[in-house]
């Protein structure tokens, strides 16, 4: 039968030490020898012995607040470190999705930024060109001045109607590069010399011709071989055959009939075999550009139908070589179909897209055989 005054070994922890000196149990006792000495020297140290005790359950007790404030802050620390790794995961979400948008929003505000520039370009652009018009002298003998303020107002129209000489430049490039390829080239209806400037970049010989004065004068001021002329007058005293291309770039919605049928047979006269008729104008076949954004400028008459340019072009001697409808309106103009639409409602969006919303030039291309 066990004696719960004794214990058989040493106790574990600092909590069963403590249950041993605060209930003064002991090792148990060998022979009588041993117990009698045992009982005496406890009876004579029984003081040192109880000092010794409370000393022991204080040093343990303090061992224990010791433990338990080495829990609290291991639990502090824990919950510090989760919060921390909390706000890192939360940090590491929001700062992705800042990464995101601000890069959805760098090409927005790169578009924007392109916009302000091109806008503050092109009113740089308008006013370099008024200054121009106001300084260089008068080129046409007996002007008069209603008229040369109608060609002033006109230069303001066309820096309005037309957009800025970069993007007219871009427009002229196709043009440019078939008259590299049979010069020398005519330009009429010059404007803003556009298309000279490609030519004399490109080492490609070219005149222009226009009926505005303040443009002739301008363009003659900056190099270029001009003059004031119009359709057909331009064409007078040209020999046969000599103009290896031929470019009417928004000029044809400009001609009474007359004139127009003047220029393709004084282009088929002019030009050699082979020579290229080039001619961009306002698309007619597009219903938002023949019935509303045709009229913004009040000097147009008409606009062209392709199928009469074509007809013609062929009954002048000329081949048709392109007919192309080109400089699609801003994006966000046309309707929209879904993925999901049915077959039948999508080609009826791309058709009314197609009469409606169709491209805002045609370009017709044609190649004389006449010789």
């Amino acid at each position: 039968m066990s004696d719960e005054r004794y214990v058989e070994g040493p106790p574990a922890g600092a909590d069963g030490w403590r249950e041993v000196w605060r209930d003064d149990r002991r090792y148990r006792e060998g022979g009588f020898l041993q117990k009698v000495l045992h009982k005496f020297l406890r009876r004579a140290g029984a003081a040192d012995r109880d000092r010794q005790r409370d000393f022991n359950l204080v040093l343990l007790d303090l061992v224990n607040e010791v433990r338990a404030l080495g829990e609290a802050v291991r639990a502090d620390l824990r919950g510090d470190v989760e919060s921390v790794q909390r706000d890192l995961r939360h940090s590491e979400t929001a700062l992705a999705k800042d990464i995101r948008e601000i890069r959805e929003l760098i090409p927005i505000a790169s578009r924007r930024n392109d916009a302000l520039i091109a806008a503050l370009d092109q009113k740089i652009e308008t006013l370099a060109v008024r200054l121009r018009d106001v300084t260089n002298p008068i080129i046409a003998a007996g002007a008069s001045a209603p008229q040369i303020a109608s060609d002033f107002l006109y230069r303001r129209l066309e820096d309005g109607l037309r957009g800025s000489a970069a993007e007219v430049r871009a427009a002229m490039e196709p043009y440019a590069a078939r008259a590299a390829q049979s010069p020398p080239a005519l330009d009429l209806g010059c404007g803003r010399g556009e298309f000279l400037e490609i030519c004399r970049e490109r080492g490609v010989e070219a005149r222009g011709f226009d009926t505005n004065e303040r443009s002739v004068a301008d363009l003659r001021q900056r190099g270029f071989e001009v003059t004031l002329s119009g359709i057909p007058e331009c064409f007078q005293g040209m020999p046969d055959g000599s103009a290896g291309s031929i470019l009417a770039a928004h000029v044809v919605e400009h001609l009474p009939v007359d004139a127009l049928f003047a220029l393709f047979r004084e282009s088929a006269r002019v030009l050699k075999k082979g020579g290229v008729l080039m001619i961009e104008t306002p698309n007619a076949e597009s219903i938002i550009v023949s019935g509303s954004e045709f009229w913004r400028d009040p000097t147009h008459l008409a606009p062209r139908h392709p199928a009469a340019l074509v007809l013609l072009g062929r009954e002048h001697g000329f081949d048709v070589e392109e007919v192309r409808a080109v400089h699609p309106l801003p994006e966000g103009t046309a309707l929209e179909s879904r993925p999901d639409d049915p077959p039948a409602l999508r080609r009826v969006v791309e058709a009314i897209n197609a009469r409606i919303f169709g491209p805002q030039d045609l370009r017709v291309v044609l190649r004389n055989q006449h010789f």
